[in-house]
């Protein structure tokens, strides 16, 4: 038995119409069963939106992790690259100092090396206004080294040299310069205190070099075996090395004045 739901009479079960008030209960089961459908679907379409927004919410946290990482990488790139990038300036820097002081005292040492070079030089040279004694050696040098007759050899296992000075002899040589003989006695070879190895001097420093020989007389005075500069002599010392030699040797000439 069923009631009517639009005026409460009991009816039967199959009954298709209310007896009392023709209510159809075929409308009210339809209206009730698509009731029900209507209620399904809402619940389906509910259920698909929360699953929806579900998803979406998941790809929306997944979008930002991701973009979470490349952010948190591209930080961490950037500050190695900046890191990297410092410490190349600071080597850069360091590398260029250390350029820039090592060139600095290359050339330091470069110039203190020029300057001591050119101190060493100029130690190791003669120059025009040498003194009577460096003047002799210088002359006596330059006529041993350059080989001129008689002299060549003379100056050998000296322990230094004599110059007489004599001018009581002066006819004895073609050009008597300024009326003074320099007798160079190297000892060693000269026991009897003779020497046949003479020079003269002009006023403007010309050296006339001799080498006596018995025929020669104030009959038949000797003639240089060569004239040359003062100058000359001391650039020919210079330029082969022997400024040296002559400066030992200038500190062993004695200045002897006597008549021979």
């Amino acid at each position: 038995m069923k009631f009517c739901p639009n005026c409460g009479k009991k009816t039967e079960n199959d009954a298709k119409f209310c007896t009392n008030c023709g209510y159809n209960f075929t409308k009210r089961d339809n209206i009730n069963h698509s009731n029900d459908n209507s209620t399904n679907q809402k619940q389906i379409t509910r259920k698909a939106e929360n699953k929806n927004r579900s998803h979406k919410f998941v790809w929306i946290i997944g979008v930002m992790v991701i973009l979470c990482i490349v952010s948190g990488g591209w930080f961490l790139f950037k500050n190695k690259s900046q890191s990297a990038s410092s410490a190349n300036e600071t080597t850069t820097e360091s590398a260029d100092a250390k350029i820039s002081s090592n060139t600095t005292n290359g050339s330091t040492t470069a110039q203190n090396s020029s300057s001591n070079a050119t101190s060493n030089n100029a130690s190791d040279k003669l120059s025009s206004d040498i003194g009577p004694k460096e003047t002799a050696a210088a002359i006596a040098y330059y006529a041993d080294k350059s080989g001129l007759d008689g002299w060549k050899d003379y100056l050998k296992g000296n322990n230094g040299i004599t110059i007489i000075l004599s001018s009581a002899h002066a006819s004895m040589v073609s050009d008597i310069g300024q009326g003074m003989l320099y007798g160079v006695l190297n000892e060693q070879l000269n026991v009897n205190g003779v020497t046949k190895n003479i020079y003269t001097l002009d006023e403007d420093d010309t050296v006339n070099i001799y080498h006596l020989s018995d025929e020669n007389s104030p009959d038949n005075p000797a003639t240089p075996i060569k004239s040359v500069s003062k100058d000359e002599i001391i650039q020919y010392i210079n330029d082969h090395g022997y400024a040296s030699d002559v400066k030992k040797l200038g500190s062993r000439v004695t200045l002897d004045q006597e008549s021979y």
